[in-house]
């Protein structure tokens, strides 16, 4: 019998997180699935480690081809799914245990809905937590933000009936490295989009990432998605993604690490606050900003901290 659910892992030299990713996947407490993972012309040694896992899990379909990119291996793996929900994982991410569960549950009963996506927590490199990103609910409030550039899906959450994906035609290669926004607003035009308010996904921030690497490219991309999609639908609406740009300067630098300190201090993340505080100050030791985080950040506490739990 096809499993349930179709897992797309695209990985291209992903070798330092690639382990953990594949493990928190394996790990799920659901588990009619299957992970199909594509090795995309790794100079690294990402094929091997695939390779180890698909000879000790059968879950685990394994393909390699030379480097084609992110869309086509995309669109390789959907064609290449048995399942009827396809979920998408990067190889940097973390799935927490019951994210599969939980939103087969969900699209289950909810039938009218093609696209789920999670709340997330957002990580840096080492794995230290930073910020809980609570994803906005709502198919009205989620479109309108995808409209506006305000991407209001973490690519690595969500959870898709295939037969929507196949309508709208998988990906499309017009919008390179904004593929995910750009096929959200199409999937909302056949059926409507939802948020879980669970955190279900540890999501890494780090310097090697698309979003850090192409973010010209990003947001040129991202306008295109959002004016095809206003043609489409007949309306107007203004552009508001504003991507966040590291300079390779010590003041861009200092920047990066003080507005991650202050994120991590008003979720109650002090180890993490503390981490970025002095990294802050140690790069640029003139900034104001820095000490203020450093200073008032020790003295201070949050009126009343924005996560208190445990994730994961």
């Amino acid at each position: 019998m096809a499993p349930r659910v179709s897992v797309l892992l695209p990985v291209y030299n992903a070798e330092t997180w690639l382990g953990v990713a594949m493990d928190s996947i394996l790990a799920q407490s659901f588990t009619d699935f299957e992970l199909l993972v594509h090795d995309d012309g790794s100079t690294d040694g990402s094929l091997a480690i695939l390779q180890d896992y698909a000879a000790r899990d059968r879950r685990v379909v394994l393909t390699s081809e030379p480097n084609k990119g992110l869309i086509a291996t995309l669109n390789q793996l959907i064609d290449a799914a048995q399942g009827d929900l396809i979920a998408r994982m990067d190889a940097d991410d973390i799935a927490l245990p019951e994210r599969f569960a939980k939103q087969v549950a969900w699209l289950d009963q909810n039938p009218d809905y093609v696209l789920l996506g999670t709340s997330t927590l957002m990580i840096d490199a080492a794995g230290r937590p930073i910020a809980v990103n609570t994803a906005p609910q709502g198919h009205d409030s989620i479109d309108d933000n995808n409209l506006r550039g305000v991407t209001a899906l973490e690519h690595p959450s969500v959870m898709m009936r295939r037969a929507a994906l196949e309508t709208v035609g998988g990906y499309h290669d017009s919008c390179p490295h904004a593929e995910d926004i750009d096929l959200w607003l199409r999937m909302a035009e056949v059926g409507r989009i939802e948020n879980l308010g669970d955190v279900l996904l540890k999501y890494r921030v780090h310097d090697q990432s698309v979003s850090a690497l192409k973010q010209e490219e990003q947001s040129a991309s991202c306008r295109r998605a959002c004016e095809d999609a206003w043609a489409r639908r007949g309306v107007n609406a203004s552009f508001d993604h504003k991507p966040w740009r590291l300079e390779p300067t010590r003041a861009s630098r200092s920047a990066y690490y003080v507005k991650y300190g202050w994120k991590a201090w008003h979720f109650g993340f002090r180890d993490t606050w503390r981490h970025y505080a002095l990294r802050a100050v140690q790069t640029n030791p003139t900034s104001v900003q820095a000490w203020k985080l450093l200073v008032l950040g020790a003295l201070r506490r949050p009126p009343r901290p924005a996560f208190t739990g445990e994730i994961g």
